[in-house]
């Protein structure tokens, strides 16, 4: 017997609406459950560990800029991975294998150098440039590592003796051997050496060459809380710069008529008139404004101070720190 059409259309109806809620129950219950396992991650416990701020090649000597930290959850970090706490056992150490941005830094990847090279204590875009002490007056020997100093040149110039300021706020970095970065134990600076390494730009580096061969260069100590720079300069001879030069008197070359009948009460010849044109010094302004060669380190103390302020929440040893969490 068949059944009406009327009550097999409702029948297979029914079947697709029983389905269609089956269908809904199962996306929810897959729904939760995904939901429920996101709440189970989200309360894993996490850890910070320090990471490869970005791809490092081996060789890489590690800084502040070269680590970051990044949490990892607590049941799967590694047990040799290193904490924020020990970030100084970094600071200074080279790479024996590169790393990917992200990993984590573990101790055997690193390699403590003893005696580093002097070029890796340089900040990018410096250069460190060596001078005689016979080609720039050194303040009498009592330079030492980490003094400031204005370097003065002088020169002649259309048969005119000018002195100006060359560089100002240099940074000495070494004198001889004995740098501001490495100092053997008991070792005491000597009051005399032969050369004087200062740090400087590119461009500062071929202003000092050239001073060097085509005038005499003069160092002036400066102390490190004094951040202006001097336009001052001077030209022509010791007596201009005193102000006590005065032009020659006009010549009068008109004889004298002296008549026996006349009181004459001066003669030109035997007394003649003072200049009355106003002394003239010789300092002058160089054009322009010159900076201080250690700006820089103003502004990296700058960004110092600010990554600072910002790692607040952050152990105190890793104030400094490039800070990037992923």
């Amino acid at each position: 017997m068949r059944l009406p059409v009327f009550n097999r259309s409702l029948a297979m109806l029914l079947l697709a609406g029983i389905a269609g809620l089956a269908a809904a129950w199962a996306a929810k219950q897959h729904i939760e459950g995904k939901v429920q396992l996101l709440e189970e991650q989200a309360r894993t416990p996490t850890v910070k560990r320090i990471v490869a701020a970005y791809d490092l090649p081996a060789g890489t000597r590690l800084g502040s800029e070269h680590l970051a930290l990044r949490d990892f959850p607590a049941n799967v970090v590694s047990s040799d991975s290193l904490t924020p706490g020990r970030f100084g056992e970094l600071t200074g150490t080279v790479l024996r294998a590169p790393l990917r941005g992200g990993d984590a830094v573990l101790q055997v990847h690193t390699a403590v150098q003893e005696h580093a090279a002097f070029s890796s204590h340089l900040s990018t875009g410096r250069r460190a440039i060596s001078m005689p002490v016979d080609a720039i007056n050194s303040v009498s020997g009592l330079l030492q590592p980490g003094d400031l100093i204005d370097l003065y040149v002088s020169f002649e110039y259309q048969r005119r003796h000018i002195t100006a300021p060359l560089l100002q706020g240099v940074l000495v970095l070494a004198t001889d051997n004995n740098t501001q970065f490495v100092q053997d134990v008991g070792h005491t600076p000597r009051a005399s050496y032969a050369t004087v390494t200062l740090d400087a730009s590119p461009e500062d580096a071929v202003k000092l060459v050239a001073a060097r061969h085509g005038g005499t260069i003069t160092a002036v100590l400066r102390p490190p809380q004094d951040m202006d720079a001097s336009q001052k300069a001077v030209r022509g001879d010791l007596a201009s710069l005193l102000g006590v030069s005065r032009k020659p008197p006009a010549f009068n070359r008109k004889a004298q008529v002296i008549y026996g009948n006349q009181s004459v009460r001066s003669v030109s010849r035997l007394k003649p008139a003072t200049s009355t044109s106003p002394q003239t010094s010789g300092l002058f302004n160089l054009p322009g404004s010159q900076d201080l060669v250690s700006a820089w380190m103003l502004a990296a103390m700058e960004r110092q101070m600010l990554q600072a302020s910002q790692a607040q929440d952050f152990p105190p040893d890793l104030a400094g720190l490039n800070v990037k969490e992923e």
